[in-house]
């Protein structure tokens, strides 16, 4: 953000004070309101912790992420005399229950704007709000550091030794949480159908999460646990990920993924499914191949067809996707967004 026209300060519901912390390390102003692992209850520490802070630091705008700091926030900025409000939803089905509707319904009065990451998230919101004007809610898609997942110098022969795969090894990957929400296990299905067709085919799944056991369990099952990489989280995901040969993105339900956004970013062809804002990412023509969600058979014809497509259409693909990234989801472009959202609420007071 221009810091000549916004103080910014980060406000975490909870988190350890000595901890390291990116924001903080880039000279931003970092508090917690809890050092407690979860908040489960509602905390009135938490409230009143967050309406000092308001109040000392007379700050004007309050930007919340998620329901349960909304309804913190909504409530401080009440007590605190903060004028706007904002609230941003990250994914879909976040009204999904009459008990979370009922508190939207009041929850939403003191909110000024609502920012959703994609259209789809948008008509989300709308349909499962009462009574929710669609004025108030606005667009605000998610971005990525374009330059940092673009500019890479790491071959893919290093990325591939990176990641644990034969230098001579088709690589299939997937970067995010091993959740049931990413869908993993059509993934898995339609890998072990991959690898017939595609002998020297790897797969390759970055993250940790609940459903790891699970897939690993899978890949023996389907004969291809030599043939598939559980290598965790790493935070150097911009070089690994240059060791695949197609990024695949299985997800059952989604907001809008970074993930997409930064393969693509670096020049991977993509294939994923039509949940949530992907195919807002993916509409552009040639930028990536969209398939049907909970589906094996397509998602194992995309992955045949992309991994014996020509070097050229690959590489048309893969600099269609870049400039598509560059132009509408690079930091640069959503930050005058999110300037021009900020500068629009503040003006009407």
């Amino acid at each position: 953000m221009d810091k000549e026209r916004f103080n910014v300060l980060f406000i975490f519901l909870r988190g350890d004070a000595g901890e390291k912390n990116s924001l903080r390390e880039a000279g931003y102003k970092v508090l917690y309101l809890s050092s407690v692992r979860r908040i489960n209850a509602f905390r009135f520490s938490v409230l009143t912790g967050l309406v000092k802070i308001l109040k000392e630091h007379k700050v004007d705008m309050l930007h919340c992420h998620a329901h349960k700091a909304t309804v913190y926030g909504a409530m401080a900025a009440a007590l605190a005399g903060t004028p706007v409000v904002l609230a941003h939803v990250h994914g879909l089905g976040r009204s999904r229950n009459l008990r979370r509707k009922l508190m939207n319904l009041l929850l939403f009065r003191r909110i000024d704007r609502i920012i959703c990451v994609a259209n789809s998230v948008k008509e989300d919101v709308l349909r499962s709000n009462w009574r929710l004007p669609a004025g108030k809610v606005a667009v605000l898609e998610n971005s990525v550091d374009y330059e940092r997942f673009a500019d890479v110098s790491i071959s893919k022969a290093n990325a591939k030794q990176m990641l644990g795969v034969p230098a001579d090894a088709f690589v299939f990957g997937t970067v995010g949480r091993l959740a049931p929400t990413k869908g993993l296990s059509y993934l898995m299905e339609a890998f072990g159908k991959v690898k017939k067709q595609k002998p020297s085919a790897h797969l390759v799944l970055l993250g940790e999460g609940p459903c790891k056991a699970e897939l690993e369990q899978q890949a023996s099952g389907i004969s291809c646990r030599d043939s598939v990489h559980f290598p965790g989280y790493k935070s150097n995901v911009e070089q690994l990920i240059r060791g695949m040969d197609v990024f695949v993105l299985s997800s059952v339900a989604e907001g809008m993924p970074r993930a997409i956004l930064e393969v693509m970013a670096a020049g991977v062809p993509c294939i994923a499914t039509t949940v949530g804002g992907i195919p807002e990412i993916l509409d552009a023509p040639g930028t990536g191949r969209l398939v049907p969600p909970a589906d094996a058979n397509a998602l194992a014809e995309a992955m045949i067809a992309l991994a014996h497509a020509p070097e050229r259409e690959l590489q048309a693909l893969v600099e269609r996707a870049r400039e598509r990234i560059r132009t509408k989801f690079s930091h640069n472009v959503i930050k005058k967004k999110l300037e021009s959202i900020y500068e629009m609420e503040m003006s009407r007071y």
